[in-house]
């Protein structure tokens, strides 16, 4: 697939509108393309924007019991002059909640395409860092190395921990790009594993978390006072599980 044709189909793609074959045309195209992984990520976080910040307004009460009696006086009167009327306002109104309840899907599955594509890049940056040369641009088991180091090379500064006693040692640092920005890449080691754990501020006031499994790889993914963690590793869930439980509770 060529460039011109993937960012012409990127908002379809995110989605969730072309075929099958299409969709894995696109999706292996951005796994191969920076540009246009770039083009794909700007307007997935245009879309995350939307749904985070458009206000949101809740019906005042007794709405629905007004709208009902309205609808039923409505029909009485549409009944006296004309009978068929009134079907034509029902074919209507469940054509509209047809409408709406395909568009909250839509919704709903976009947010999980999001998901799984950030997972995939995250998954790409973490097998890059251990094929190549990039693993760390500081390496030192110093947090307070470490963390200064970052200064001047983010708009934002990671919260850097080491948990040596524990069996989870800070090995350094580098500098990444996911969801159109740098963000930082802490790493972590445990035994022969290697834990990325990829940091940068977030626009959602609420915390959460998830976890899932990429390609063989464990992720586990929290936000917590502003900023978004996502920790990547082939350990086991149980042990990564355990590593993020420190970074969770850790002051």
């Amino acid at each position: 697939m060529t460039c011109a044709a993937a960012r012409e189909l990127v908002e379809s793609y995110l989605d969730g509108e072309l075929d099958p074959s299409v969709q894995a045309e696109v999706e292996d195209h951005l796994t191969s393309c920076s540009a246009c992984a770039e083009k794909h990520a700007r307007v997935r976080q245009l879309q995350t924007d939307i749904r985070t910040q458009a206000p949101y307004y809740d019906p005042p009460a007794g709405l629905e019991r007004r709208v009902r009696a309205a609808l039923a006086q409505a029909a009485k009167k549409e009944a006296k002059s004309d009978s068929g009327a009134w079907q034509w306002f029902a074919i209507a109104a469940t054509i509209l909640l047809a409408c709406s309840l395909a568009l909250n899907f839509s919704l709903f599955r976009s947010h999980g395409n999001d998901r799984d594509t950030l997972a995939q890049n995250i998954v790409s940056s973490h097998v890059r860092s251990l094929i190549g040369t990039h693993l760390l641009d500081v390496p030192s088991s110093d947090r307070h190395t470490v963390k200064p180091w970052f200064n001047g090379k983010l708009d934002f500064s990671p919260d850097v921990k080491d948990f040596v006693s524990q069996g989870f040692p800070l090995i350094g640092g580098r500098i990444e790009y996911l969801e159109d920005r740098p963000v930082a890449a802490l790493v972590y080691q445990r035994r022969q594993h290697v834990i990325n754990v990829f940091v940068w501020p977030t626009a959602s006031s609420a915390d959460h978390a998830g976890e899932l499994t990429q390609k063989g790889f464990n992720i586990i993914h929290w936000t917590k006072a502003g900023m978004t963690y996502w920790a990547v590793s082939d350990l086991s869930l149980g042990e990564l599980r355990q590593f993020s439980d420190l970074y969770k509770q850790s002051p």
